[in-house]
């Protein structure tokens, strides 16, 4: 063996001695369990049984087979395409606000609007159940005291205002975030872009509509395909304020997953489960790593 590849083998036996840790705790906590969990799904096991029982394919069928799950679906997407819009929207518009210099305070205003993004989800959902209780709820005592009481409504125990109220409670704690995102990509704008438009006779709304939004294209793009991805993966404030009632009418894949799994005892069912909503964050993580290297590029 040469000098050149003993020195070659000894740098890489104290690179792995700083990577064997986290490589360690990623393979115990996250690998293996993600393993046992496919495993898991081909067979039928109440969690307490010393018998599993190889079923095969037989739950992905089963789950394929029930509305529910489909039902569980469309409540996904329909919070995607409601999640994607309002707080991106809602975000952009402070954004843009917040980074004129005429605006005093504006670091005061920027940390108070972004500090739902840091409240617990266990705890947004304690405020949200208090501010959209039916009896002594702020909203319906606000609309009361307004002359609109005829619009106070059990807003999470009616099957028809339900989603959108759960809607709006994780928009609110996702539009701070798409704040700083839109606020860090306004301060890498060339300068120079709004001044030619200035003297080119463009007034404010103009100058944002044609040149600022065409800039943070890539930006924009980047916050839609990370709400795509959260969407999937809610699950805190579903089970927190409704566990996918009433009815399912607020049911998502994961509240179904973990009622399926926990609650039925149903361990193998509530795997697969798991494994087909892995796949679609998995398909969602390619996207946007897609579009983050494009980004990169550009």
């Amino acid at each position: 063996m040469t000098v050149k590849r003993r020195r070659a083998i000894g740098k890489w036996c104290k690179a792995m001695l700083f990577v064997a840790p986290a490589l360690i705790c990623y393979i115990v906590f996250a690998i293996i369990p993600i393993i046992n969990t496919i495993e898991l799904s081909f067979y039928k096991w109440d969690g307490a049984s010393p018998i599993m029982e190889y079923v095969g394919l037989a739950n992905y069928k089963e789950i394929f087979a029930n509305p529910i799950f489909w039902k569980a679906l469309s409540h996904n997407l329909f919070w995607i395409t409601f999640t994607i819009m309002i707080p991106t929207i809602f975000g952009i518009i402070l954004a843009v606000m917040l980074s004129q210099r005429f605006v005093r305070f504006r670091l005061l205003f920027r940390v108070v609007f972004y500090m739902p993004a840091i409240v617990s989800m266990v705890a947004v959902s304690v405020i949200w159940n208090w501010i959209l209780n039916p009896e002594f709820g702020i909203l319906n005592r606000i609309l009361k005291t307004i002359g609109l009481g005829v619009f106070a409504a059990d807003w999470l125990g009616n099957e028809k205002t339900v989603m959108f109220a759960l809607l709006i409670a994780g928009s609110w704690v996702h539009y701070g975030f798409c704040m700083v995102i839109t606020l860090a990509a306004l301060s890498g704008v060339d300068a120079s872009y709004m001044e030619v438009a200035k003297l080119e006779g463009a007034n404010p709304v103009q100058t944002f509509v044609y040149v600022t939004m065409p800039l943070l294209k890539n930006t924009f793009t980047l916050l839609a395909l990370n709400s795509l991805i959260g969407s999937f993966k809610v699950f805190e404030i579903v089970y927190m304020m409704t566990k996918g009632g009433p009815y399912n009418s607020s049911e998502v894949i994961s509240t179904y997953m973990y009622r399926t799994a926990f609650t039925n005892s149903e361990f193998g069912l509530g795997s697969a489960i798991a494994t087909v909503l892995s796949v679609l964050i998995a398909i969602c993580s390619a996207i946007y790593m897609k579009v983050s290297e494009r980004e990169v590029d550009a």
